[in-house]
């Protein structure tokens, strides 16, 4: 069943795109192409440039010339133009607006009470898919062998993206009951995991609500600063065909010699093959393959804090999750 009429969050669709604002646009733009993205417009003076992935998305991420390098927020598609109304009375919601990016559209920004934007779209024109179509492989496993006299073979490059799918944010020492609140009273996310040190609960990972409709495991989470951090943007993940392409991607960032923060492995919670990256600002962005999928059925799970539920396999836990 989907979401009831009168539930008062408001209807989230899907993830949109992610906003940062870079101090060196140049080589914030060197990266993101090397990382996978694809400019589909600049602005006439430079200071923007918009990527897209290769789904129907018609950008995933706008880069911005700063004099600073921060995180700019990040959007959800709401499901009608009513529900960025409903937004718009929210305390400290901006007024719904013209959305000057390709696509067009309109939007509402809100603000978190960890000062983050959450940015709200509706009307946003979809691409036509089938720009770039990836082989879904055909695997040998030790009972079963469909593969015969085919080979896989593959091509070294950057890991293509399909779609921005989700982030996380921090927030201060006491903040966990107020980013709780806001985030579940204002917008259509459920949580999928839990995350306790101890009997205190420190991060959760939340899908998109859309009732008994299966959504990726995590849209969205947030964890605890150390107490020495302000709130800073945790991380953008960045969905990509399957593994390969992962790790041929892994191969070609490491041939350019940008910095490795974690990868490749897989997690525990949503089950993702990971692969994280500095990108030259310093924020970290990740490629992820082969996520789980939950609806309002589905057990949401208490984990303990600690390695043991970050990844199954993979490198060392570094020291920055």
């Amino acid at each position: 069943m989907p979401l009831p009429i009168d539930d008062p969050r408001i209807r989230l669709l899907k993830t949109a795109f992610v906003i940062y604002d870079h101090e060196d646009l140049d080589k914030a733009d060197q990266f993101l192409n090397d990382f996978g993205l694809t400019e589909v417009e600049r602005s006439e003076d430079g200071s923007q440039i918009f990527y897209k992935g290769y789904g129907p998305d018609p950008f995933v991420y706008l880069a911005r010339k700063a004099s600073t390098s921060s995180f700019g927020g990040a959007a959800y598609s709401v499901e009608s133009r009513t529900e960025l109304g409903k937004a718009a009375k929210i305390e400290n919601a901006s007024p719904i607006s013209e959305l000057k990016a390709p696509g067009g559209g309109e939007i509402v920004t809100l603000t978190d009470p960890a000062g983050f934007h959450v940015h709200l779209v509706y009307g946003v024109r979809q691409r036509e898919p089938g720009e770039l179509k990836l082989e879904k492989l055909t695997v040998n496993f030790e009972d079963e062998k469909p593969r015969r006299g085919k080979f896989q073979r593959f091509k070294p490059g950057p890991a293509p993206v399909f779609k921005w799918g989700h982030y996380g944010v921090t927030y201060p020492d006491g903040g966990y009951d107020m980013m709780y609140d806001w985030y579940t009273k204002h917008l259509a996310l459920a949580p999928s995991d839990i995350v306790y040190l101890g009997e205190k609960p420190i991060t959760v990972f939340f899908h998109i609500d859309r009732g008994e409709e299966y959504t990726d495991h995590h849209a969205f989470f947030f964890k605890r600063t150390k107490p020495d951090e302000k709130p800073h943007v945790a991380h953008a993940a960045f969905e990509v065909h399957d593994f390969d392409v992962q790790q041929l991607g892994h191969d070609y960032l490491t041939s350019k010699d940008y910095k490795l923060c974690w990868g490749v492995g897989r997690h525990v919670l949503g089950s993702q093959v990971f692969d994280y990256w500095f990108d030259t600002s310093g924020f970290i962005v990740e490629h992820y393959a082969d996520g789980d999928l939950v609806n309002n059925a589905s057990e949401v799970s208490h984990e303990q804090a600690g390695p043991q539920a970050l990844s199954v396999w993979g490198p060392p836990v570094p020291p920055v999750f």
